[in-house]
C-alpha cells in the first residue's frame, strides 16, 4: 500500500522516533561535549567577559576600611550564532512504492551528518589551533583567534591589562607524546602567572589524543611502573592525569590532513572558559507546514550554534611534529 496523506501523522511520528534514537546515540558518542562548555542561549550575539585574575587583597589595619577592588581586568569577546540545516525529502516515488527502508535510511543519514559535523567542528577548533582562520567542516572560512587576536594555540598570548605580559600554550618544539612532554605541560600549568604576576596554577589533568596514540597514552599515564627503565621505576604520572579522552576526530582535520600525532591537555575544571559552544537551537527535525498529495514532503533538520574561543590558558597542545 502506498503512503498517502492520511498516513502523514504516523510517518511524522516514525521519523521523529528515528531522529530521537540517532540523536541520543550520537550525543553519547561525541567527545567534544566532554571538553567544551556547551550551553543554550537565546542571544544571536553573545558578549563574554573574561577575567584574568583581579589583584586587590591588601593588609588592613584594624579599624581601617577595607579597600575597594576597582576595575575589570580582562578581555571581552562577542560570538555570533550561525544557522545550519538541510531537507529530508520524502518523494512521491517513495510514498507510492512504500519505500520505507529508503525513507528511514535517508533520515538516519541526515541526522548522523548533523551531529558528526558538530563534533568535527569542535575537534577542528583544536586541530586548527595554530591558525588564525580556516575552512570549517561546513565549507566556510571562519576566524580562529582568541580575544587577544592570537590563534588558540600560540607562543605569544597577550593581555590588555599589562602591555608586557605574554604566555605560551604551545609546547616548545611541538614534541611527540611522551612522559617528558606531559611533565613539561604540567609544569607550565603549575607555574602559570596572571598579568598581575600572581601564580594562578593550572592543573592540566586531562589528556586528549587521537586513536593512533591511545595505546601509548594509556601506558604513559596508567602503568604503575616505567617499562623504559632498567629497574622498572615507579611511574610518577600514574594518578596525576584524571581523564584520558581518545577522540577519533583528531585523526584527521575536516580537510583530511593527517593530524593523528596532535595531542592536547586541558584543565577540566576551567576549560569551559577557553572552549565554548553556544546553541540558540539544538538540532531538531520538523515536518512541513503543508502537505501536498503529489509533491515531496519536505522535513527540515536545522539548528543554530557557534563556537567561542575565550581565555586560552586552560588548553595546551602540540602538533607532535617534533620540530
Amino acid at each position: 500500500m502506498p503512503i498517502t496523506v492520511s498516513d502523514f501523522a504516523a510517518l511524522t511520528d516514525d521519523l521523529q522516533s528515528i531522529f530521537n534514537e540517532v540523536a541520543k546515540t550520537k550525543v553519547a558518542e561525541m567527545k567534544g561535549n566532554k571538553i567544551f562548555n556547551v550551553f543554550d542561549t537565546k542571544r544571536r550575539t553573545f558578549d563574554h567577559l573574561l577575567l584574568h585574575g583581579l589583584a586587590g587583597i591588601q593588609e588592613v589595619t584594624p579599624g581601617q576600611d577595607l579597600p575597594n577592588i576597582a576595575g575589570v581586568e580582562g578581555d571581552t569577546a562577542t560570538w555570533t550564532q550561525r544557522y545550519f540545516g538541510g531537507i529530508v525529502s520524502i518523494t512521491k516515488e517513495m510514498r507510492l512504492f512504500d519505500l520505507y527502508n529508503q525513507i528511514e535510511s535517508i533520515t538516519r543519514s541526515i541526522v548522523t551528518d548533523s551531529f558528526d559535523k558538530i563534533d568535527q567542528s569542535f575537534a577542528d577548533a583544536l586541530l586548527y589551533g595554530t591558525s588564525s582562520s580556516y575552512t570549517d567542516v561546513y565549507g566556510k572560512s571562519v576566524s580562529a583567534v582568541c580575544p587577544d587576536g592570537n590563534s588558540l594555540i600560540n607562543a605569544s598570548h597577550t593581555s590588555p591589562v599589562k602591555a608586557s605580559y605574554s604566555f605560551s600554550n604551545i609546547l616548545s618544539g611541538n614534541p611527540v607524546l611522551s612522559r617528558d612532554a606531559i611533565n613539561t605541560a604540567r609544569k607550565v600549568g603549575m607555574i602559570f602567572k596572571d598579568p598581575n604576576g600572581i601564580n594562578r596554577p593550572i592543573n592540566y589533568d586531562t589528556l586528549i589524543v587521537a586513536p593512533s596514540n591511545e595505546d601509548l597514552a594509556e601506558q604513559l599515564i596508567y602503568s604503575p611502573d616505567r617499562p623504559d627503565t632498567a629497574n622498572r621505576a615507579i611511574n610518577p604520572l600514574k594518578g596525576k592525569i584524571k581523564n584520558l579522552i581518545v577522540w577519533e576526530r583528531l585523526e584527521t582535520r575536516s580537510d583530511n590532513t593527517d593530524t593523528s600525532a596532535y595531542w592536547f591537555m586541558v584543565d577540566s575544571s576551567k576549560v569551559g572558559e577557553t572552549l565554548q559552544a553556544l546553541f540558540a537551537e539544538r538540532p531538531s527535525l520538523d515536518p512541513p507546514d503543508q502537505v501536498y498529495a503529489n509533491k515531496n514532503w519536505q522535513y527540515s533538520l536545522d539548528y543554530f550554534y557557534t563556537i567561542g574561543l575565550g581565555w586560552p590558558a586552560f588548553v595546551i597542545g602540540s602538533t607532535g611534529a617534533g620540530a
